[in-house]
């Protein structure tokens, strides 16, 4: 099979390069993407969720097989060098979701060419904010489900560093963790630098609770089980010889098992309790601890995932390895979660080509990753002979011997 791309999708991808947008900003984004699918034959629908839109080929009896990217960027500045570097200030396509768009697209309008395509439908979930794990659940509260078909199928892939070009991974059953974000705030009157006795500090405490928070998963996760407990970011709005009236902690949560979820955050609770009276802060009135976002884990139906594997290699000039769950997260399990559907994630390698599996710099969400050139036309083909198969039945599950996800974690 050819990995060959439409003649635009390299101008799609460098164009959207070029312009990435914010969680739930992507207008621009999305007008490219409505024009692109339009003109290639697909109904699409816009502001389902926000900037969210979907596009859907096909009609009549046939499997429903639909795939989803993302339309977000990075709050990052670009120090990448290419010519189509990113010309907004700040911001940046440094998770390839860019490549994700411009390769569905591109193998969206491969199937539509085609005059042999089965009988089916093809449903394009694009979504907002996923990098603010909350844009498909923003989606699926706006009426995504009666807006589509309801799905037999949904797909789902991702560039990954650490696999070279050429190279596909997945992992049967768990493939992703669930995270959780959580924000502390503490609040105090205030005051002069040179008064330190005269009231509580909330930088003093969020700097405190971030040294205990890093300490859970050593003392209260067991050492055969994965977690991570991390805080992104502190802000404290201050000046020279201010003490900052107010902190802010981000707290982020990565588990693949519930109990060890629940454990944890009964933990930062506790910690943050405690750190609010040793800091002279009531808990509950000057700190307070919020809840933001919760995504579940990514499950993949194993069976199909292990025919989509095979399909792969035997199709595509790429290899097609198993690799453990990894503690990243995406909020495609919300819309697995929602169609109650089969599912399979898999991630494209971008990395040189020749390389081993394993972790390599430039990475994703760094200032300086670009996916290899050749990667776009791999993802292209891997999505386009994935939709393919779904359609044709080839990656349909036996009666009676489907999968069951689990629905917790």
């Amino acid at each position: 099979m050819t990995l060959r791309l439409p003649h635009w999708v390299p101008a799609l991808y460098e164009s959207l390069h070029r312009g990435p947008e914010l969680g739930f900003r992507e207008h621009r984004t999305a007008g490219l993407l409505a024009e692109v699918l339009g003109r290639e034959g697909f109904a699409v629908t816009r502001g389902i969720g926000g900037t969210g839109l979907t596009a859907v080929l096909g009609s009549g009896p046939g499997p429903v097989v639909a795939a989803r990217a993302e339309l977000d960027a990075l709050p990052l500045q670009e120090r990448t060098g290419e010519a189509f570097a990113s010309e907004v200030d700040g911001v940046m396509h440094a998770c390839g979701h860019d490549l994700h768009l411009a390769a569905l697209a591109g193998a969206a309008a491969q199937l539509a060419a085609r005059p042999d395509l089965p009988p089916g439908r093809i449903v394009l979930i694009l979504q907002p904010a996923e990098e603010l794990g909350s844009g498909a659940a923003r989606m699926v509260d706006d009426g995504l489900a009666e807006a589509v078909p309801r799905l037999d199928l949904l797909l789902g892939q991702h560039v990954s560093a650490m696999a070279p070009v050429g190279v596909l991974v997945s992992t049967p059953g768990t493939a992703l963790a669930a995270t959780d974000t959580l924000t502390v705030t503490a609040r105090a009157p205030g005051g002069h630098t040179g008064s330190p006795d005269s009231g509580p500090d909330p930088v003093l405490f969020a700097a405190s609770v971030t040294q205990r928070l890093h300490t859970v998963v050593g003392r209260d996760v067991p050492p055969f089980e994965q977690a991570v407990v991390s805080v992104p970011g502190i802000v404290a709005p201050s000046a020279p010889g201010l003490r900052a009236p107010c902190a802010a902690v981000t707290v982020n949560i990565r588990t693949f098992d519930e109990r060890v979820r629940e454990t944890i955050l009964d933990r930062v609770e506790a910690l943050v309790r405690a750190e609010a009276a040793a800091a002279g802060l009531a808990f509950g009135d000057d700190v307070r601890l919020t809840r933001d976002t919760h995504v579940p884990r990514v499950e993949n139906t194993a069976r199909i995932r292990d025919r989509l594997a095979a399909l792969h290699e035997s199709r595509l000039s790429v290899r097609h390895l198993t690799v453990p769950p990894a503690l990243a997260s995406d909020d495609v399990s919300v819309l697995i979660r929602a169609f109650g559907c089969p599912a399979v994630y898999w991630f494209v390698g971008s990395g040189e080509p020749g390389g081993r599996l394993g972790r390599v710099r430039p990475a994703c969400h760094t200032d300086e990753y670009l996916p290899h050139p050749a990667t776009l036309a791999v993802a292209t083909a891997a999505m386009r002979e994935a939709l393919l198969a779904g359609l044709s039945g080839d990656l349909s599950e036996p009666a009676g011997q489907a999968d069951q996800p689990a629905l917790t974690g």
